[in-house]
């Protein structure tokens, strides 16, 4: 893949702006949702590490919000009604208040980081309410100016009134939330608003934190005053508007909350939102969103426009938008209390933080945010297991103690899997499945280490970790007893774990090609960034070269000329991954097609799967031309069309042939490695798009079987659609 012109086009987009005030364009080419007593579609719109929260929920005609994020969020109503010609009509986004009606033809559409709401009075008035989470792409926590744009905790409002009648038009606008108006100065003091005021914003108790405050302002449009009545309280515009005239209304909702979002058991401290550094208080989020209005909204406009008017079909462009929220409301952006940035993405109902299988999909989104990907290789340094470890019963949530780091004294250190098991951080759920991963967090690291260097060009800090690569890879080595370059031991059990035969089989040729791509790229960072140059002391405080606590090394050190062993670790993954290329064509040659298993003995061993590729899914991203990694691909090619043919269902695509499971974003995957390594087109959008577009659980990840939703609700990893429109908009230069 082009990839430096993919990534030269976003980062130029980002300079195309004007600064005039402007109407934010939702893509029309998506899809669109109406808006009925039987729609239950939800839409979780977050801010990026913030938490901050204003989600749609059409089943319950409500927006819930809060500034700790969609599992704390306060459910409410939003009014946004216009009163014309003696009538009174609003959105569907409250139970309907007395003497109202809802708007004609209620239609929903969204983009990555926004979402819009249309709909008609029988006066002929349309309106049209869109909300901006505003968004940019920034490369390191350096572009300040950018962090700002992607994380400040506000939203943009805009309300569009078109009159399309043939006579002007008179009435109120109001924006409001159900909630009761309250005091800047006092937590318990209610605000009485005054008949004819000309206040300009209105003050909101946040029911996360004790004494924060939301705040809903006028923003370039004044509001003729502030109103309280019938349980809502907000904004009110007076209005005229000629025939086939139209008028703009926009506001900015504002929090801000400063107490512990989660503490780290670890280390023993408490973490805070990473938005505290740049602002002290609400009053202070809502002035720099209100001196930055133009910008952010141009900003996000054009970094919508890069993603939306590309080459993908209308319900992949729906798939991506829907994705990017569930990841925007899934991420944690965060300070410890040396001030040091950590970054998590929590693993939607699970609430494990920032697992290592998860990342293998969620961090394609990194491409906008490398920092994001960065703080987290560094992050998971410190959950390396290295020994045996008795995690003790819990008896309220009647867990029986179980044992993590099992088989890691023998075979070597491996990453957790569910990293935000213990001892982590409170928020993480504490429970017993899979002690481990040995095989596939390894190799996971090592595949997003490369994108990560692909996507940044930070030598520094990828050389820094070379040491855990080897390290890590060892012990995969070492889980190879029968010496077929796949591990039969100690391999834990992988991401598909609603999948027996993917799940628990040795020699498993799934994890056989996931490490073989781990050990391809890591012998290509070990060659490109060995030291070359004679033995010197350097300043080891610089940016970029981290320890195992992130914070740097705090003395001088010396570079020694370690080219010689850097060449003798990579030719030694590359002999590996040719041991595996061996095994996988002689297993192609014996059955006529590659099975799940080379383990005869293990149930259902003989099924195709067409994930098998997986780890050929980043490097392609990356735009790799390893000779071994079109190898294997040539090698894998052989099978694809007929295991994808044997693998569809009514419902989407089975993980594998016999067992009826489907992984929405795992199929993706297998699509995007199929459509660059293949050279075979075929898209899984469908299937996501039909099972999603009426789901109260925004991004829902697959089916156990037909009928039979899997209960990934809130899933991040649907993210890694971005796939699709990396190799459409690479195809386009």
């Amino acid at each position: 893949m082009k990839l430096k012109k993919v990534l030269f086009t976003l980062f130029l987009a980002a300079f195309a702006f004007t600064t005039q005030a402007q109407s934010f364009r939702v893509e029309n080419s998506l899809p669109i949702t109406q808006l009925t007593d039987t729609t239950n579609f939800s839409l979780l719109n977050s801010r990026l590490g913030s938490r901050f929260t204003f989600s749609l929920l059409n089943e319950k005609q409500s927006i819930q919000t809060g500034s700790l994020g969609f599992d704390m969020d306060e459910q409410t109503g939003l009014l946004i009604s216009l009163e014309v010609q003696k009538k009174t009509y609003c959105f569907r986004t409250t139970p309907l208040p007395r003497n109202t009606k809802y708007f004609n033809n209620q239609q929903l559409r969204f983009g990555p980081s926004s979402m819009e709401l249309s709909g008609q009075t029988d006066e002929g008035m349309d309106v049209r309410f869109t909300l901006i989470s505003s968004f940019t792409k920034s490369k390191t926590l350096e572009d300040s100016s950018a962090i700002k744009v992607q994380i400040f905790p506000g939203y943009y409002f805009l309300v569009n009134i078109s009159n399309n009648s043939n006579v002007k038009q008179e009435g109120k606008l109001k924006i409001a939330l159900a909630k009761t108006p309250v005091k800047s100065f006092n937590f318990m003091s209610l605000e009485p608003m005054k008949p004819d005021n000309n206040e300009q914003q209105v003050y909101f108790r946040d029911n996360a934190n004790l004494n924060g405050k939301t705040i809903l302002a006028a923003a370039k449009t004044k509001a003729n005053g502030t109103f309280n009545d019938h349980g809502f309280g907000g904004l009110v515009y007076n209005f005229n508007i000629n025939p086939k005239d139209k008028k703009e209304f926009s506001q900015i909702y504002t929090t801000y909350n400063d107490s512990t979002v989660i503490p780290d058991k670890r280390v023993n401290q408490s973490l805070r939102f990473y938005y505290t550094k740049y602002w002290k208080n609400v009053e202070e989020v809502l002035k720099y969103a209100q001196e930055n209005f133009d910008k952010n909204i141009a900003l996000t406009q054009d970094f919508e426009d890069t993603l939306m008017k590309s080459g993908l079909t209308p319900k992949e462009k729906w798939v991506l938008a829907l994705a990017f929220h569930t990841d925007l409301a899934n991420t944690y952006f965060l300070l410890d209390e040396n001030n040091q940035p950590r970054f998590y993405v929590s693993e939607g109902r699970f609430k494990h933080l920032s697992t290592v299988d998860v990342a293998h999909e969620t961090e394609v989104n990194a491409i906008f945010s490398p920092w994001r990907l960065k703080l987290q290789l560094a992050q998971w340094t410190n959950y390396i297991a290295r020994a045996e470890v008795t995690v003790p019963a819990n008896a309220i949530q009647n867990k029986p103690a179980y044992q993590q780091g099992m088989t890691s004294a023998e075979y070597g250190p491996y990453l957790y899997h569910d990293v935000g098991d213990l001892p982590f951080v409170s928020e993480t759920a504490n429970y017993n499945y899979g002690p481990h991963m040995a095989v596939e967090e390894n190799t996971s690291f090592v595949l997003l280490l490369y994108w990560y260097w692909k996507i940044s060009n930070d030598d520094e800090f990828v050389k820094s970790m070379l040491g855990t690569v080897d390290e890590l890879l060892q012990s995969v080595i070492n889980r190879d007893t029968n010496e077929n370059g796949i591990a039969d031991m100690a391999y834990g059990w992988t991401t598909y774990d609603a999948n027996e035969a993917l799940k628990l089989s040795p020699d498993n040729t799934f994890l056989g090609a996931k490490q073989f791509g781990a050990y391809v790229v890591a012998a290509e960072m070990l060659r490109a960034l060995a030291n070359k140059d004679k033995t010197k002391v350097i300043d080891a405080t610089k940016a970029g070269v981290v320890d195992g606590e992130g914070a740097g090394f705090k003395k001088l050190g010396t570079e020694v000329n370690n080219e010689k062993l850097r060449n003798k670790q990579a030719d030694k993954y590359e002999t590996e991954a040719k041991t595996i290329l061996a095994t996988l064509e002689k297993a192609q040659l014996k059955y006529g097609f590659i099975p799940v298993s080379l383990d005869e003995k293990f149930p259902k061993w003989n099924q195709r799967s067409v994930v098998i590729g997986e780890g050929l899914f980043l490097p392609g991203l990356a735009g790799s031309k390893a000779p071994l990694l079109k190898q294997l691909a040539t090698v894998l090619k052989k099978d694809y069309a007929a295991t994808y043919a044997k693998s569809m269902t009514d419902y989407g695509i089975k993980l594998t042939t016999d067992e009826g499971t489907t992984w929405f974003s795992k199929t993706i995957v297998a699509d995007v490695v199929a459509s660059q390594w293949y050279g075979i087109n075929h898209t899984s959008a469908g299937y996501i798009y039909e099972w999603n577009k009426n789901s109260p659980y925004a991004y829902n990840d697959g089916l156990l079987k037909e009928n039979d939703v899997w209960i990934g609700y809130w899933y991040p990893r649907g993210i890694s659609a971005l796939g699709y429109w990396m190799l459409k908009n690479a195809e386009k230069k």
